[in-house]
């Protein structure tokens, strides 16, 4: 048997459009109020509102027939979803088995995943072909037996539906079950009304037209005289029938009836009157016999019999019929009552006496409203009901009566006026259908979203268009710091909103009332927090009213808080290394040419003469200027650490946090921390870095592919050295030395032995223009100046491990020399800019104008080309933007290259224009900045190509300069 799976605790539910609780009251409040000429169209309506509330792709209404048949009678599907209904008629019973047995089980059938039916059932052969991957089906009755169910599927998801939904769509289906049963009752009335009508109809037509037949005997029984009135019963004529006796003439058991008659009326001179059937033509009529004595008129001597014969064939069909009806309501479970033109009882059906506790005999001449005692449950109610039925009007209410024994209930009230043909009222009939049971369940029902929204998390409030709230759960209480017992006078939302809130809730009015839905965070004072942050959501009522969600995010928004300074601190630092690492490898490459110049003019003294020998001393006092202006470089953006005691668990939990989010779907995180604390003497920014740069490193290795997740493991250990050395990539590790290990695992594709060895060199990549080849460089640079080592095992295939070893204790770190005063690295460079930006050219200007260059800007390519065709050996750089009119960044540094085949140009422009255009950046661009482009990071990447001067048609070099990183 298959295992029906069960709802999972009751939680919220979060999706956009109406919350599901409200839309099963409005669904509810539909059904109750729909006429029952339009039940079935009502039933349409709630079907959508459950179906986009909850959310799902299809609702829909099943009905049974008599246990062997099953139907889709009505069906929703969402937009793009396949409507199925016309393939769901008249299927087997046995079909839904595992409907009928979760509904007499547990109430309700929940399948979460459709897939675990059995393979060879043909309900899963039906879902299948359905595309339905979860559903939910909750029963209804009739008279207490099934009668349908109402059901969700979902198709392109699954879902496990909570028991809080699951109670509320089971109150929704018993306020259906009720619906449809007050629809059945409503039209079985009416068609007993209208065969009512026909039957007295029938009956005054038979009475006006019943043709009478006289037949006169003598004492014997012989027939004297025979009469007929047209239009004729028997096809006789006087002479066939006159002096002979009826068994002459007539069937044997309808001449049994006349001498049987005859001895009464010998007896006492009359007799009652007999029915027969009496075939004619081949077609079977009823008549009536009735026989009297005949008497001489003057002496009023006995002369024998007289018969009067009448044709009740109609009269007898409609008295059958009159108590088929009269048993009909006799047996019906509805409140029937029949009235005199004065509205006082005639009779009641035993359902009604049963329900009122009175007796036919007792309610006799009573009225209707006070055997139901309206006046002690509503005073008002009876006036109002007369007003009704004296205007002429129908009445049909749904009012709350008292039986007998003062028990109260609910009724569902109707009462019709029978008029006679000129319109005055001949009597009243009022049916009631009890809906107890339905008041019952919506109570119940109400209860259960009461309780419900009180156990939810969220703030949840319902306000009446007056501001009055008519609810408020204990979680909106503690956040608006009032009582936790209701008070007993209304509350008002003006009276507990801040007055702060009140002024925004007038901007928002016109978009909730426009759109009938308002979503928002707001910010309340507090005491203790200075503020507290909340998620509001504001939704319509129809009744013009509005049901208020929230949710306290204050520890979400400091959380954002924080991590936003984490990662600005972060980009700051790698910005600080970037800028570093060029000006260190441009300062190294310039010291070389100074050192070559310096050895050389030392190499030249003795030679010359003394004027010489004073251009010599000048060359060298220029060198050495030149060195010290070299070694103030090699400090450029080189910060100070703000180095101590580090716990590096925390630290590891909150980097594999910031990247968890953008793992792949199916990729896992694995975090293992020591249950004591991990501490070394370090930088907190710089293992912050470490750790981000190598986590993300691992994410971007881990396989794309479908189907295929892959894992991070990461793990801090602590470990100590032995007495000899031991391998690293990157470091040394001493003997005898207490080191804090964090190892990094990815199940990706692994490195070559090639790869390994570079993967720490500047601008080293494997990921093509998504990378930039950063990262490890300054994960190595960081761990060089921590006296830190590197670790890395991979193979392709298989993966990649990286162990980083960070000393316990500070061990002769490696001091980097602290940034001096300011400077003008470009003093004397002529720069242009091109960039159909203005506010870009203005930012670049101010830039390097700060840093000693003069600069010359335009927003179009062609003015550039005319400046640099003017003076084609004036400018150092050009720097250019990629998407411009009437040409693009590439075609004008080809243009440019016409011109001056050794003027430098940098692109700086978005991340898809550098995959677009990787020929041209081969070819003429020696460096491309990603923009925005931080201002360190662009005046170290112009001296770096300035004294360098890279030879074009190599491969540009790449930086994302989005930030200092």
């Amino acid at each position: 048997m298959t295992q029906i799976p069960q709802p999972l605790e009751d939680t919220p539910l979060h999706r956009s459009g109406t919350p599901f609780h409200a839309a099963v009251a409005e669904a509810q409040t539909l059904l109750q109020r729909s006429p029952v000429t339009r039940l079935d169209d009502t039933i349409q309506t709630m079907l959508q509102i459950i179906g986009q509330a909850f959310p799902a792709e299809r609702s829909y209404v099943f009905m049974l027939r008599d246990q062997v048949f099953v139907s889709n009678t009505h069906e929703w599907c969402a937009d793009g979803t396949v409507p199925v209904q016309a393939d769901l008629q008249k299927l087997n019973y046995s079909t839904g088995e595992l409907f009928w047995s979760a509904f007499r089980t547990q109430g309700f059938l929940h399948l979460t995943d459709t897939s675990a039916l059995p393979r060879n059932s043909e309900l899963r052969a039906i879902m299948t072909e359905q595309g339905v991957k979860s559903l939910i089906a909750v029963p209804f009755f009739l008279d207490g037996d099934l009668a349908g169910f109402l059901g969700l599927d979902l198709c392109r998801r699954k879902r496990n539906f909570t028991l809080q939904e699951t109670h509320a769509l089971q109150g929704l289906a018993a306020t259906l079950g009720l619906a449809l049963k007050l629809r059945d009752t409503e039209q079985a009335r009416l068609r007993l009304e209208a065969d009512l009508r026909a039957a007295n109809e029938r009956v005054a037509a038979v009475i006006d037209a019943a043709p009478e037949l006289l037949v006169e005997t003598d004492r014997t029984g012989l027939i004297v005289a025979f009469h007929q009135s047209a239009p004729l019963t028997f096809a006789l004529s006087p002479v066939e029938v006159i002096g002979r006796p009826p068994e002459a003439f007539l069937p044997g058991h309808v001449a049994a009836l006349c001498r049987k008659a005859m001895a009464q009326v010998d007896q006492r001179g009359w007799s009652e009157t007999f029915d027969y059937p009496l075939e004619i033509d081949g077609v079977t009529k009823r008549f009536s016999l009735h026989a009297t004595a005949r008497r001489h008129a003057r002496t009023g001597a006995y002369k024998g019999h007289m018969f009067v014969i009448r044709d009740i064939t109609e009269s007898y069909r409609q008295t059958q019929l009159n108590r088929t009806l009269s048993r009909v309501a006799e047996l019906s479970t509805n409140l029937i009552m029949l009235t005199d033109a004065q509205r006082r009882i005639t009779w009641i059906n035993p359902a009604a006496a049963a329900r009122t506790g009175l007796s036919l005999s007792e309610a006799q001449g009573l009225r209707p409203s006070q055997i139901l005692r309206f006046a002690e449950s509503d005073p008002a109610l009876v006036q109002s009901l007369c007003r009704q039925l004296e205007n002429g009007s129908e009445v049909n209410e749904e009012v709350q009566a008292l039986s007998k024994a003062g028990m109260p209930y609910w009724i569902n009230l109707n009462v019709r006026r029978l008029q006679d043909a000129e319109g005055r009222a001949q009597a009243f009939m009022v049916v009631a259908s009890d809906v107890t049971a339905q008041k019952l369940a919506e109570t119940r029902a109400l209860h259960d979203h009461t309780t419900a929204m009180d156990a939810l998390s969220e703030g949840i409030a319902i306000i009446q268009p007056d501001g009055q709230i008519s609810y408020i759960n204990p979680v909106l209480r503690r956040y608006l710091k009032l009582p936790e017992t209701r008070q007993s006078e209304p509350l008002f939302w003006h009276e507990i909103i801040p007055d702060l809130f009140n002024r925004e809730l007038v901007a928002l009015l016109p978009q909730l009332y426009a759109s009938g839905v308002w979503r928002g965070e707001v910010a309340l004072p507090d005491a203790s927090l200075g503020e507290r942050h909340f998620d509001i959501s504001l939704s319509l009522q129809a009744d013009g009213g509005a049901l208020l969600l929230s949710r306290d995010i204050t520890e979400r928004k400091t959380a954002e808080r924080d991590q936003a300074l984490l990662r600005e601190q972060l980009q700051i630092a790698q910005s600080r290394q970037l800028v570093a690492q060029l000006a260190s490898g441009l300062a190294h490459d310039v010291a070389n040419v100074l050192a070559v110049i310096t050895h050389a003019t030392g190499m030249l003294h003795p030679a010359h003469t003394p004027q010489k020998a004073t251009a010599l001393s000048r060359i060298e006092a220029a060198t050495a200027q030149a060195q010290a202006l070299v070694s103030n470089l090699s400090r450029l953006g080189r910060r100070s650490t703000d180095t101590g005691r580090l716990d590096l668990r925390p630290l590891l939990e909150q980097a594999a946090e910031l990247v968890r989010p953008s793992l792949a779907k199916g990729a896992r995180m694995d975090l293992d921390l020591p249950q004591e604390a991990v501490e070394i003497h370090g930088d907190r920014t710089g293992v912050m870095q470490v750790f981000l740069n190598l986590i993300l490193n691992a994410r971007d290795a881990l396989p794309a592919q479908a189907g295929t997740p892959g894992r991070i493991s990461l793990r801090l250990t602590r470990v100590e050295t032995g007495p000899g050395p031991e391998a690293t990539d990157i470091g040394q590790l001493r003997a005898h030395t207490s080191y804090a290990v964090f190892e990094i695992s990815d199940t990706g594709e692994g490195m070559t032995d090639a790869h390994k060895a570079a993967i720490f060199a500047t601008y080293f990549s494997t990921k093509g223009a998504q990378g930039v080849g950063l990262g490890l460089s300054i994960v190595a640079d960081i761990l060089t100046a921590m006296a830190g080592a590197i670790r890395v095992s991979s193979q392709p295939g298989r993966g990649t491990t990286l162990r980083v070893y960070w000393p316990t204790e500070a061990i002769q770190p490696i001091s980097l020399p602290a940034p001096e005063g300011a400077e003008k690295p470009l003093a004397g460079r002529m720069i242009l800019l091109v960039d159909d930006d203005d506010a870009v050219l203005q930012r670049f200007s101010r830039v390097l104008v700060r840093a000693g260059a003069e600069v010359a800007s335009t927003t179009d390519p062609r003015d550039a080309l005319a400046a640099i065709r003017a003076a084609p050996g004036d400018w150092d750089i050009v720097i250019t933007d990629h998407d411009m009119a009437p040409m693009t960044g590439p075609e004008l540094a080809r243009r440019v290259h016409r011109i001056d085949v050794n003027l430098p140009i940098i692109l700086a422009t978005g991340a898809a224009a550098l995959q677009n255009d990787a020929q041209s950046a081969q070819t003429d661009i020696a460096f491309r900045l990603r923009k925005p482009v931080c201002d360190n990071v662009l005046v170290a990447v112009i001296l770096d190509i300035l004294l360098r001067r890279a030879p074009f048609g190599h491969s540009a070099a790449y930086a994302d300069a989005t930030s200092d990183s």
